[in-house]
């Protein structure tokens, strides 16, 4: 059987098709998000998987090309994510990342088809469109995850195949506030994606505070607390670079990682003015939600990579190394023998 080192075309195999899964849910959500504003999610009338009675419409409005083209998508994403998955699975399934990264992949791909089935059959409230902008952000980035951890497999075999290792020790002060950055951050974006959903956002001038008074009434204070959460994430992101700062020699990844985070932090706030700037126009919306979606994937990749290694990546009557890497096992006594 051709070992790992023998077989590198189905890696470059792997990661193209990695990446062009990417590009298609990159394309389902932005497609989704213009489907969600302009109204078109009834396109189709509330009929899944029919379109106006047929699998392909014989009527042909904007609103209608707009939800069949998006369910088109879906269904190719879909196809490509289930064709990686199986790439990924022959050739890295010993490693918990994967496996984790692939579960998260698979079944929000399946839950956010199924929120979008049953809101275009029985309609969706503004909490409901949140929930399954979160759950679409949650299914691209474990997919861009999962691309990354099989790009950083290989270069963990190549440095040391006897011992291979996708992370170096990092501080639990560390580990525990990039997980907190993950739940704070996906609360602050639930919250956005709220505004997004009630149109509230429309009643408010004025950055980075609301000119407007409380009179406005109850969209007020949820627009107050968007703006306050937001300035929250900046002071965590900015916390966390300082903490990765102080390993940035053995930890570079976290470090640069961090101040990425920063960065996309500091470009959110921006686009979140941009959106006021231009009268919450289409194009400044689907900037916002882009970053918005890159950002979630930096804090993700950090709590990824904060993580410790596993003790032993194999189980203790499994198979051996070479199945996995196409490296001999090493023996006892050997480095690299006692796992990672």
């Amino acid at each position: 059987m051709p070992t790992y080192a023998q077989r590198p075309w189905l890696y470059r195999s792997t990661i193209i098709l990695a990446v062009l899964t990417l590009i298609a849910f990159l394309a389902v959500n932005t497609i989704g998000f213009v489907d969600t504003e302009t109204g078109s999610q009834f396109g189709c009338g509330h009929q899944w998987p029919l379109c106006n009675g047929a699998v392909i419409p014989q009527h042909w409005g904007i609103k209608t090309i707009i939800e069949f083209s998006h369910r088109g998508l879906v269904a190719l994403a879909t196809i490509l994510l289930l064709a990686l998955c199986a790439m990924v699975w022959v050739q890295y399934r010993k490693w918990i990342e994967v496996k984790v990264l692939m579960a998260f992949a698979i079944g929000f791909v399946f839950l956010e088809a199924a929120l979008g089935a049953l809101g275009v059959i029985f309609g969706d409230q503004p909490i409901e469109l949140a929930f399954h902008f979160g759950v679409s952000l949650v299914a691209f980035n474990a997919i861009l995850l999962l691309t990354l951890i099989i790009r950083y497999i290989r270069r963990s075999i190549e440095r040391n195949p006897a011992a291979p290792s996708l992370r170096g020790e990092t501080p639990r002060k560390l580990r525990v506030w990039t997980w907190v950055a993950v739940i704070y951050t996906y609360v602050a974006m639930y919250i956005g994606a709220y505004v997004a959903s009630t149109g509230d956002g429309h009643l408010f001038r004025g950055w980075p505070i609301p000119l407007e008074s409380p009179s406005v009434g109850p969209a007020f204070a949820v627009d107050w607390l968007h703006r306050t959460v937001a300035l929250g994430l900046l002071v965590l992101s900015v916390y966390l670079a300082i903490l990765a700062g102080r390993i940035r020699t053995r930890r570079p990844d976290l470090f640069f990682g961090s101040l990425t985070l920063v960065v996309l932090v500091c470009i959110q706030a921006l686009s979140g003015a941009l959106l006021l700037a231009t009268n919450f126009t289409l194009f400044s919306f689907l900037i916002h939600v882009t970053v918005v979606t890159f950002l979630f994937a930096a804090v993700c990749y950090l709590a990824m990579q904060a993580l410790p290694e596993p003790t032993r990546r194999w189980n203790a009557g499994g198979s051996s190394r070479s199945n996995e890497t196409g490296y001999p096992t090493p023996g006892k006594g050997q480095p690299g023998h006692a796992g990672n």
